[in-house]
């Protein structure tokens, strides 16, 4: 099995940097890679909940992202399953676990890491498009309506 660590700080509250990973309304801001964009949330946030994230491609092509709320810590620490519902993938499910750790009342350090890939390859494709979200997520900081 593969996986892969992104250890980065965000310059936010740390509830706030904790609500984008399961606000429908913070995902919609940042969690689709590259020109994609989220064009639906459906969210059960509560242990043993299950969320649903579609997301349209520039070319017009869906693709939706479901999975399950396995642990959740408020403002600590965030576990949930992750599958592509097109099954096109070895790796059928994989799990992505989350901690936040307060840096100051202005930043969060977070660690993510995403594991149970089958091949080098997507978890190198789930690598590249974590961090092509997560440069969507740190501009939000910019934005005072999003951090205050």
């Amino acid at each position: 099995m593969h996986q892969f660590t992104l250890n980065f700080v965000l310059n936010m509250p740390t509830t706030i940097a904790y609500a984008a990973f399961h606000d429908p309304e913070l995902l919609f801001e940042w969690m689709a890679p590259g020109d994609c964009m989220v064009s639906q949330v459906v969210n059960n946030f509560a242990e043993g909940g299950r969320y649903r994230i579609k997301m349209l491609e520039p070319t017009g092509g869906e693709m939706s992202l479901t999975g399950e709320y396995v642990a959740i810590a408020e403002d600590e620490k965030l576990v949930f399953s992750w599958a592509w519902e097109d099954n096109q993938e070895e790796s059928i499910m994989t799990h992505v676990d989350i901690t936040f750790k307060e840096v100051n009342e202005e930043s969060v350090e977070v660690t993510l890491v995403h594991s149970g890939f089958m091949n080098e390859q997507e978890r190198d494709q789930h690598q590249y498009g974590w961090m092509s979200c997560l440069e969507k997520l740190a501009q939000l900081s910019f934005r005072p309506e999003v951090v205050n």
